[in-house]
């Protein structure tokens, strides 16, 4: 049994409560997410940039969009600006295995270049990019290839999907 001195008590609890919750925080990430930590099912988004193939920063005054997805249903919008008009574009999943893809949807950009898009998909991990429907041939159902590689014609995303999108989403940085 610990004794500690009338004093040093309120310390002595605030020390040892501490420690409880930073032990049951390692229980937790070692077996993996708590069940009140769980994450929420709803909607997610990811944004998604023009970038400089030379640096792979993002474009300030490039054309840009944004991905809604929600993972339980696997429903997703696309609405994107700044494209080329008139021009046919596919969001495309890209898993690390050149040149393939599989592809989430395809569209024509209207006279202002604006591209709304919508569909299924289930498989939320990741790169996705907006890229040049000519850029893209099919093989059969949803998977293809890149034939054309012109990065400097596409949107790619801010981060790989499965990291926090609020400390890399410029509308949440002030």
């Amino acid at each position: 049994m610990i004794v500690v001195p009338s004093k040093y008590r309120f310390l002595f609890i605030l020390q040892l409560s501490a420690l409880v919750i930073a032990f049951s925080a390692f229980v937790c990430t070692a077996a993996g997410p708590c069940p009140e930590t769980k994450a929420v099912r709803g909607n997610k988004q990811l944004l998604l940039y023009a970038k400089n193939p030379s640096t792979w920063k993002i474009v300030k005054t490039g054309a840009g969009g944004k991905m809604i997805y929600n993972e339980s249903t696997g429903a997703f919008t696309v609405k994107a600006s700044g494209l080329f008009p008139r021009t046919e574009y596919a969001l495309v999943r890209y898993a690390d295995a050149p040149p393939g893809v599989e592809i989430l949807g395809r569209g024509i950009s209207d006279d202002h270049g604006r591209l709304n898009l919508s569909g299924v998909w289930r498989n939320w991990t990741r790169k996705f990019w907006l890229v040049l429907g000519e850029d893209v041939v099919s093989r059969s159902g949803k998977a293809g290839s890149l034939r054309a590689w012109r990065p400097d014609k596409y949107l790619f995303e801010e981060k790989p999907v499965g990291l926090d999108c609020l400390s890399l989403n410029p509308e949440n940085r002030k």
